[in-house]
Order: structure tokens, then sequence, then C-alpha cells
């Protein structure tokens, strides 16, 4: 693997805010002009090689990702107040994309460790360019939650103050979206704020329009997990399958693992598959003596003994570890690959403000990307 001469930096804000979504929503923009003005013009332009929605769109979009996740709306409007733009102009409503970021996902119930502990580990990999932002947010009336932002009020992943943990990683990415409905990291911003456990959290995915081709994991304070597997294909519109956990353990990559989702299962590429195998591999041998050291080993190990990667310019460089640890509730990161950057602890009660973690990294090339990218 030969390394390439000249990278970006990858530097992370980790941004505390509190009150109303509204206040959250200001402070988020004061954070950007103040810190990282360069950046605001991504939230506040059209989608690439398109134009602005029209305000007829945007505002069917409101309505329906208020009637999802309440208050999105508040925090997107006080973010745009603060920029002093119309909240149509505001990205998020332009949603009818798909991401295509290449997660890893598991669970190890407290069966499998070795201090009773329950952990959920994550892996996420993407370009160096994406939003950084590990947000600790404490909204009046919501229950406090740390994770990582997408399209600034939505959630990539996260764990609230009850201990409901939500991650995801994307399916059939490539498949085009069908029909009406809110995007992944809306709906794991809805989880986070209105739910308690793994059962409001599967009645909330059921009622709720999805638009994404997710594998979406929950897990509970009350050592209970299930992965929503999500499909929404134009001609089938929401498709979803719930897993369970076999022996205490559960992992999701980049494809679908139910047989009932086996139609859908397109795009499902061989380091998917690898890393998925070496992941379950992993954790059988460990368990069930596995602990949060083990569960940072693991995260650590690189591709093809685990899912840490370092093929950045391909879309599939580690930007993030975390270990939540439900039963403590409390979140460990590692920003970068964890193999060359350190853990660090974080609770819901950190001060407000901002502060800023540069990482270090390795931007290789992919040794044979025909099998890396070979589809299954």
């Amino acid at each position: 693997m030969k390394a390439h001469a000249e990278k970006e930096p990858m530097i992370f804000d980790i941004h505390v805010t509190e009150g109303s979504h509204y206040e959250v929503g200001k402070q988020r923009a004061i954070t950007f002009k103040e810190s990282y003005p360069d950046d605001i013009a991504y939230f506040i332009s059209p989608m690439e090689g398109r134009d602005y929605i029209s305000a007829a769109q945007a505002h069917k979009r409101m309505m329906m990702i208020d009637s999802i996740c309440p208050g999105f709306v508040d925090e997107v409007q006080g973010f745009a107040d603060e920029l002093n733009v119309e909240a149509e102009k505001i990205i998020c409503y332009a949603n009818s994309y798909h991401d295509s970021p290449h997660c890893c996902q598991f669970a190890v119930l407290p069966e499998n460790t070795s201090d009773g502990h329950f952990y959920v580990g994550r892996s996420y990999e993407y370009f160096v360019r994406d939003e950084r932002s590990l947000c600790i947010t404490r909204v009046t009336g919501k229950p406090k939650h740390m994770g990582f932002s997408l399209q600034n009020a939505g959630r990539m992943d996260g764990m609230n103050e009850y201990g409901l943990v939500v991650s995801m990683s994307s399916t059939a990415y490539l498949k085009p979206l069908g029909g009406d409905g809110c995007e992944f990291w809306v709906a794991i911003r809805a989880l986070l704020d209105r739910c308690k456990d793994v059962y409001e959290a599967k009645c909330l995915l059921e009622e709720m329009p999805i638009c994404t081709n997710v594998n979406i994991m929950v897990a509970d304070a009350g050592n209970q997990a299930s992965l929503f597997e999500v499909a929404s294909f134009s001609r089938n519109h929401k498709r979803m399958a719930v897993r369970k956990p076999v022996g205490g353990l559960m992992a999701a990559t980049n494809h679908y693992v139910s047989p009932e989702m086996k139609e859908f299962d397109e795009h499902h590429f061989w380091n998917s598959e690898i890393r998925y195998s070496s992941v379950w591999n992993s954790l059988l041998r460990e368990s069930p003596d596995m602990d949060e050291e083990k569960v940072k080993t693991l995260l650590s190990a690189p591709y093809p003994y685990g899912p840490c990667c370092h093929y950045y310019s391909s879309g599939m460089g580690t930007l993030r570890s975390m270990v939540f640890d439900i039963t403590d509730k409390s979140l460990k990161v590692s920003f970068g690959p964890p193999d060359m950057n350190p853990w660090h602890a974080f609770d819901f009660d950190a001060p407000v403000g901002l502060k800023e973690i540069v990482c270090e990294y390795e931007n290789v090339n992919i040794g044979n990307p025909e099998q890396f990218w070979r589809e299954m």
C-alpha cells in the first residue's frame, strides 16, 4: 500500500449546547461564524449541480420532519436566523439524496463481557471532507444526548441520558430511493429525542415515513438490542426487517443479512462482507470475556482483520470509532483512525462551549481495488 504525499488536516470539534431548540440552533450558527466561517456555505448553498428546492417543497419537508422530530425545524430556524438566511435554503431540507458512509457497528450484551457491562462499538469510514462535529446537546424538555451531527441538526449516531444508543451503517447506497420520507439522520435524531428503550424506538420507526437504505442498530439500558434493516426502493417503498442478537452478540456493516431482505441486498461489496466476518469472528473468539479494552482493540484492528481503514481517497478511511458503555452511560471516542489516535471520554454534562481535536491519519491506496469493491 502506497501512502499519498499530500493530505488535508483532520480536525474535529466537540460542541456543547443547551437551551431551547431555537437557542441550540443559534449557538451552532454562532460557532460557525466565529470559528468555521468557510464551512457556512455548505449549509446554506444548494446541493452541488442543482438549484434550491422550491419554498413549497421545503415547507412540505419541514412539516414532515416536524411531525417525526418535533423541534428539529425550530433548531434549523435558529441556525438560519443567526446567519440571516431563509430557513428554506438550509441544505437539510434538500434531503432527497443518499449518502454513502461505510460503517461497522456491533453490540456485546453483558452475558459476553467480563465486567457485566453492555457495550456498543461503532466505526465510521468515509472521506476526510465530512462533517466532523461531536455534539453534546441539552435541549429543554428533551433527554440529553451526545452523538455526531449530519446536516447540522441531524445525527448519525448517539446515546441519550436514558442509555438508549442508536447507530447506523448504510446499505444499497447506489440504489435510487423512492417515495416521500425522512433520511436516517432525521430518524436517528428523533429516536434520541423521543425514545427511552428499544420498544419505543421500534414503534417510532414503524410509524414514521423513512426514505433511506440503512441498518439502524438500537440498544438500551434494559439490555435489549435490535437491528432494523430498512430499504426504500422506488417500487417497494419502505421495507423493514428486525434482527435480534444471536448468543448475546450482534453486528452489521454495509449489507443486509436478514433472509427477508435478500431481494434488496444490492451493491453488497466484498469489503463489507470481510469487515462483517472479521468483527463477528472476533466477538465469538473473545466472548464471554469482552471488556472495554477489547472493544477498543477490535475497533483498532486494521482491515481485513477488523474495521479500521486508511483508504480516505476512496471514501473508506476511518474518521472515528466509538465505544458506548450503556451500563455506565458513558462514551469513548477515538477521532481519526484508532490505531493512530488516543481515546477520549465524554459525558452528558460537559460545559457549554467548543473544543477542537487534531488527528493523525495516513491516506493509503487500496491494494486490490477490483477485489475490494467486488459485488457479492
